[in-house]
């Protein structure tokens, strides 16, 4: 592609993405300075239409980009984008406070994206790995209902709902907390035996029920092998113009609200640090219309999982991919710190 084929066709990318209109060729040569003439410009985007970087809607003279004429734009013709410094320092504080369990950081991360790009934002919780258990703690919520305090030999903190079969003390829950402590500290729970558990029930045999049911709360649940994905920002989204449709809204929805879907979507992003894909390159049809924009966050120097913005094809690129590289970097330092 010549160098006047990539200033028209980056600047309809950037008046589109701004405005949602249709591109004409008066509006190229008023507003960009391209130095040539409408008739020129014209001429040009209709070699760029045959080439298949522009499309024409059927009910307008102008031009929008094709998946081919975004891709060419975030591959060959973007430039980067320094966030804005206030914006840098309020993300920068906002991450500074060590934070004591990992799920709060991911939604406040969720949070943010959703805000900063009016799009529907992504937040894979970490990768589950077999946890080495360093302290348990049953702490009571109710006289029938308590809540399991899991602290990871990383200093993961993991917080899990317990449904008690009787009535407990205060005092039989600190004696099966220093129990649980004492026999599992430094154990997976795959190296948790026969002889261990023994020992346990032996030593709690006035408490076994309520054993019973703070050794299945430490058995990780299908959603925990998933590790869940953390979604915000559908009100955001179907505010853009493109999703005014309702059916075409709903069917993204319906595709957001299934956790396997959206864990799929972002597993196939693979581990790259930045990942763009843009319409028809998305694994689902109803994302044709879509654009995902992904990064990794790392937790011990490996990739822990992935935080995305899903919008339509007309977001802004540059401003986004600076915003995600940001926000990846302070994910991965506030984990780290979480866990020293």
């Amino acid at each position: 592609m010549d160098r006047r084929k990539q200033q028209v066709l980056k600047a309809v990318v950037e008046d589109y993405v701004d405005t949602a209109e249709p591109v004409g060729s008066r509006t190229l040569a008023r507003k960009y300075g391209l130095g040539v003439s409408p008739a020129t410009i014209r001429n040009e985007m209709a070699d760029l239409e045959e080439m298949g970087f522009l499309e024409q809607p059927h009910t307008s003279a102008g031009r929008i980009p094709s998946d081919r004429g975004y891709r060419f734009f975030v591959d060959m013709l973007m430039e980067a984008v320094v966030p804005p410094p206030e914006l840098v320092e309020r993300l920068r504080r906002l991450y500074a406070e060590r934070v004591d369990q990992v799920g709060r950081l991911l939604r406040q991360t969720a949070q943010v994206l959703s805000e900063a790009t009016d799009c529907l934002a992504l937040v894979e919780a970490p990768r589950v790995e077999p946890v080495t258990f360093r302290h348990l703690q049953v702490l009571p919520l109710s006289e029938r209902r308590a809540v399991l305090v899991l602290v990871t030999d990383e200093g993961l903190v993991q917080q899990r709902l317990v449904e008690l079969p009787e009535p407990a003390s205060e005092a039989d829950l600190q004696r099966i907390s220093a129990a649980l402590t004492r026999r599992l500290a430094g154990l997976t729970l795959d190296r948790v035996g026969h002889t261990v558990l023994r020992e346990l029930y032996d030593e709690l045999a006035a408490c076994g029920a309520l054993l019973e049911v703070a050794l299945e709360a430490l058995r990780p649940s299908a959603s925990d092998d998933d590790h869940p994905v953390f979604v915000m920002g559908t009100r955001r989204l179907f505010r853009q113009p493109e999703f005014q449709d309702l059916e075409r809204a709903q069917a993204v929805l319906g595709l957001v609200e299934r956790q396997e879907l959206v864990r799929d979507l972002l597993g196939r992003q693979g581990n790259d640090e930045l990942v763009i894909t843009i319409g028809h390159e998305n694994p689902y049809p109803d994302l044709y219309d879509c654009s995902v924009v992904s990064a990794t966050y790392r937790l011990g120097g490996e990739v822990a999982g992935r935080i995305a913005v899903l919008g339509p094809k007309r977001m802004h690129y540059p401003r986004i991919t600076s915003l995600m590289e940001l926000l990846a970097q302070l994910l991965t330092e506030a984990l780290e710190r979480s866990v020293r």
